[in-house]
């Protein structure tokens, strides 16, 4: 009986953790769409793929042709929302994993202190057309821009 017992709370523990999981992706589907960066040509895009995917890419705009710059993704992975950043002229060509911290209100914060830089990849949503991007290392220095919806 302290078997099944172990085996229900085990179940009732994992149903819940992927639940907010899940609610937390469906979060960001203010993402979905493509962005631009404010005052140049460079775009950041999103697609939902399923239920625990989302694929995006960054890109310029060189003489109008597309130049993709970096592949990225945010999906469920072991219970959490983890964001995957592959630039191909850095870090080998690896893909670096960044996980939610859902305890940052009003921002959504992908986290992996491990990284030199960034160590951290924040959304911060300004209004349904505008987006503030942090990309910030060591003691929260970085950079930040801002995004803005394409019809």
């Amino acid at each position: 009986m302290k078997n099944l017992k172990t085996l229900v709370t085990a179940l009732v523990v994992l149903t819940f953790n992927s639940c907010t999981s899940e609610k937390n992706l469906n979060q960001l589907e203010f993402l979905i769409g493509t962005w631009k960066v404010e005052n140049k040509e460079t775009y950041e895009s999103w697609e939902r793929i399923n239920s625990i995917s989302f694929r995006g890419e960054s890109y310029g705009l060189v003489e109008g042709d597309r130049r993709v710059t970096e592949t990225l993704s945010i999906h469920i992975e072991d219970d959490n929302v983890t964001y995957k950043a592959t630039v191909p002229t850095q870090n080998n060509g690896e893909t670096i994993p960044f996980i939610l911290n859902t305890s940052n209100a009003g921002l959504f914060s992908f986290e992996n202190v491990d990284h030199d830089f960034p160590k951290k990849i924040q959304y911060e949503i300004i209004s349904e057309e505008k987006l503030l991007v942090h990309v910030l290392g060591e003691s929260d220095q970085g950079f930040s821009y801002y995004l803005v919806k394409q019809k």
